[in-house]
């Protein structure tokens, strides 16, 4: 499904001064694909990968119900990671992935559970506001029971939350051992339902204050990533994502910067340009690229190298 967006623009980087370590932190994976994206992993550098496993959009017409998956009974839906998990059996060093969570599954704990023991799983990912009730719900604390389910278990939480980070706080603040990812940069997206009067607001750079605000808790760090489109930014090599950068970097710190392409549905920029602007800005110094682009990941997902 995926195989025309791996690129083919693949360079050669062995007289760089650039971090050896590189690991993305996602793309999505749908069959047949493991071998071709070892093959673009190997041309481009990167060492490792993490899955947020996806094979078609929406079957039953509910915007968080994402194949490979079932419903439930009770309309909560439970995902399956089958490519994700036979990539990372058979290359541990090269390949986890992430899960994603239905709060409503009646067998919360346990699919957590399973999903933390499960060689490969690196992490659950939460989807909490694709709708005015989800949002609702998330704002009134209806997530609490999966934080601290995930506490328990030890494993991080990635929320792709855009436009509504704030809501974020209140669960940093509970949940201090759980290491939380804000995905894609926070920024609103255009084809999430605009749920509030600030919605256009929300997609906009100047709410990306509201998503630096959250550095004030040291269990939250930020997934580097959509951010051509967020920022609107759109030429190679991107120079013009350089001060957001420094921004996220300054609050943050660059050991809770955590790089991700997720270019399997970004398809207007290639999977060397999306990592290339970072490996080769100037403005980085060798210790902030080998953060972002791997050693934060490594602590975060709690993936040593090889």
């Amino acid at each position: 499904m995926f195989d025309d967006l791996i690129s083919t623009h693949l360079h050669s980087h062995k007289n760089r001064e650039t971090p050896v370590d590189i690991l993305d932190a996602q793309i999505h994976i749908a069959r047949g694909e493991i071998d071709s994206t070892l093959r673009a992993m190997d041309a481009l550098g990167i060492r490792s990968l993490i899955f947020d496993e996806l094979w078609a959009m929406r079957p039953s017409g509910h915007p968080t119900h994402l194949q490979p998956g079932y419903s439930l009974p009770n309309g909560a839906w439970r995902t399956a990671s089958p490519v994700a998990q036979e990539a990372s059996l058979a290359h541990p060093d090269r390949f986890s992935y992430l899960v994603r969570i239905d709060p409503l599954d009646p067998e919360l704990e346990s699919v957590m559970r399973v999903t933390a023991s499960t060689p490969g799983a690196r992490a659950f990912r939460l989807q909490p506001v694709w709708t005015p009730e989800d949002a609702a719900a998330f704002a009134k604390g209806s997530y609490e029971p999966l934080f601290a389910i995930a506490q328990t278990l030890g494993l991080p939480v990635c929320v792709f939350i855009p436009g509504y980070v704030e809501l974020l706080a209140p669960y940093a603040k509970k949940y201090p051992g759980v290491n939380i990812i804000i995905d894609h940069c926070g920024l609103g997206f255009s084809f999430l339902p605009p749920v509030r009067p600030e919605h256009d607001f929300c997609a906009t750079p100047a709410y990306f204050q509201k998503v630096l605000a959250l550095a004030e808790h040291p269990n939250v760090a930020l997934k580097w990533s959509h951010a051509q489109d967020r920022f609107g930014v759109q030429t190679y090599p991107y120079e013009g994502l350089r001060p957001y950068l420094r921004q996220a970097i300054e609050a943050f710190g660059a050991h809770r910067l955590i790089w991700a392409s997720d270019k399997t549905v970004i398809p207007a920029h290639s999977w060397s340009n999306l990592l290339n602007y970072l490996r080769d800005d100037p403005e980085l110094s060798r210790d902030e690229k080998e953060w972002i682009l791997a050693r934060t990941a490594r602590r975060v997902f709690n993936w040593p190298a090889a």
